[in-house]
This record gives C-alpha cells, structure tokens and sequence, in this order.
C-alpha cells in the first residue's frame, strides 16, 4: 500500500467517526427540537456514514494485491463507491424535499433554542472534518465524494442556524421547511459532478484535464517517429490514467531509445503512470498486414504466378 493510498485510507477513517459522532447528536436533537431540517441533516449523514464505511472498504479492497484473473486488482471498486455515493446523495435529496413539500403545506413547532445548539455543534465537526480533506479532494474520487458530503453536511448546518434564527426573529415556523428544500437543491447540485466524474471513468473517457491532440503531438516530435496512431487514453482509477499507442519509426531508428524516451515524456508531462506503445518500422507498412489496427493498409497481393511451361 503506497504512502496516498494510506494517507487516504486514514482521512476516510477520520471523517467516519466524526460524522457518526455528529449524526447520533443531530438525531436526538432532531426528534426533542421537533426540526424537519435537523432530521434531514441528520438523514443526510445517515448515508454519509454508509457512504463513507463503503469508501473505506474501497480503499481496503483495492488496495489487495492483482491476480490472474483481475491483473489490475480491485483499483476499480472506488470508482465505484465513488459512484454510489454520488447517487446516494440524490436518493436522500428527493427525500428530504418531500418531507419539505409536505411541512410548507402545513408548518409545524420547533424548538428553535435547541434546533441552534445543535447545528452549531454540527457546523464546528463539519468545518474541522472538512478542512482535513479538502487539501486531498482532487487527488482521489472517493476522498472528494466525502469532502462534498461533509460540505454539503457544513451548509446544512449553516442552514439550520439561519432557520433558527429566522423563526426566533420572525415567530414563523415555516422557515423549517424552507431550508430544508434550500438543502436539498445544494445537494443535487455538490454531487452532480461526482456522479459525472466517476461515469466517465466506467466509460473509460479520457481524463478531463488531459488533451489527445497535445498527447499526439508530443510523441509525433519525439526524433525518429514519423506517424503515431491507436491513441487511447482513460482513467483505471483515480490517479491511475493508462496510455496506448502504436509509434511509427524511420528506418534505422533506435526502437529501444524510441520506447524510453516515450515513455519518459508521457510520464513526467502528463503524469500518466501505465503506458505501453507498439513501434512499428516504416519500412514494414507498419508491418501489421492482417489488419489487427484501423491504420494498416491492405496487404498488397503479390506477382501473378507465372504459367508452367509444358
């Protein structure tokens, strides 16, 4: 297990047990305050503390060794935890502004003393969690689905407050209901990107942040190469982008050179970390005559067989 993965693995953990800790607060809190928007909170953390005990066990499982049979191993399984919390989240915003929709027909009493402790002790987790993740969030899917839950937890805490506040100030209870709504729009909107993100990966897209045409260009300079073609380039699992290609070189170029100084340049430029390119000699028509790639032209039949003389 690498040095990021453990790192991680640990952040998760951490995240885990203080959301657990704010959930069982939010919870009892929710059901004495008699607040619709501290039980949707409370909901919400509910599938965090599944999301991320499925993040964990991710981490956990891809971090077992490859087999004959899963030559890359389980790295995969995050992309799909990923995903899962991603849909998740927009399981329990349908939820909470359902129960939203019904409390603005017919608001309800909330203790709203209790309601503002609450969240405000909900708001101090959430930041401290938060910030010991936001640092690693673009690095791994699995570590920004639960920076974007604990976000998402943070501006409903946020929420909750203002509601408070609003019903102390105003005596109406239908801010409740109002926030809680608020909420839900803020989830959907957190979550759409990781749902987006880990779906591109399932469909092997080549990573946002990277540019097929600048790829090609770079191996297409590299001296000795004169065609490159089969280019693809996708995503095993975060931090794990994978490169292919099929490099024509002139005659009497160094293959062995060609290949190192390829692969030096799509690591240290592009960060891709499993390369694996195929170089073909100019004078062999890219000597793949039986057509096992869309570049090889068609073998060419050979002189008509003279006639036997009798």
């Amino acid at each position: 297990m690498d040095h990021h993965h453990s790192e991680h693995q640990r952040l998760l953990t951490i995240a885990l047990v203080v959301t657990a800790a704010v959930l069982v607060v939010e919870t009892i809190g929710g059901f004495l305050s008699h607040s619709l928007a501290l039980l949707a909170d409370a909901g919400h953390m509910l599938t965090d503390v599944g999301s991320l005990a499925l993040g964990l066990f991710a981490f956990w499982l891809s971090g077992r060794p490859a087999s004959a049979q899963r030559t890359f191993g389980w790295r995969r399984f995050e992309i799909f935890a990923a995903f899962v919390n991603g849909v998740a989240l927009w399981i329990i915003a349908a939820v909470i502004g359902y129960e939203a929709f019904l409390r603005l027909q017919t608001p309800r009493p909330v203790k709203g003393v209790l309601m503002l402790a609450v969240a405000a002790f909900g708001l101090a987790a959430n930041v401290a969690v938060g910030a010991t993740l936001y640092r690693h969030r673009e690095r791994n899917l699995n570590i920004r689905g639960a920076f974007l839950h604990v976000a998402a937890d943070a501006v409903g805490s946020v929420g909750v407050l203002v509601a408070a506040l609003l019903i102390a100030v105003t005596g109406s209870f239908i801010w409740d209901p109002i926030v809680s709504a608020a909420v839900c729009l803020l989830i959907l909107w957190s979550s759409a990107r990781l749902i987006r993100d880990s779906f591109r990966i399932f469909m092997e897209d080549v990573p946002a942040h990277l540019d097929v045409g600048a790829i090609r260009a770079t191996l297409a300079a590299l001296d000795g190469v004169t065609d490159v073609h089969d280019l693809h380039v996708w995503t095993i699992t975060s931090e794990f982008i994978s490169l292919s290609a099929h490099l024509r070189v002139r005659i009497g170029v160094d293959s062995a050179d060609v290949l190192r100084r390829a692969h030096d340049v799509i690591s240290s430029r592009y960060k891709v970390v499993h390369s694996t390119f195929q170089v073909e000699a100019e004078e062999e028509g890219l000597a793949c005559v039986t057509g096992s790639c869309d570049a090889c032209p068609p073998a060419s039949p050979g002189p008509p067989a003279s006639p036997k003389s009798s």
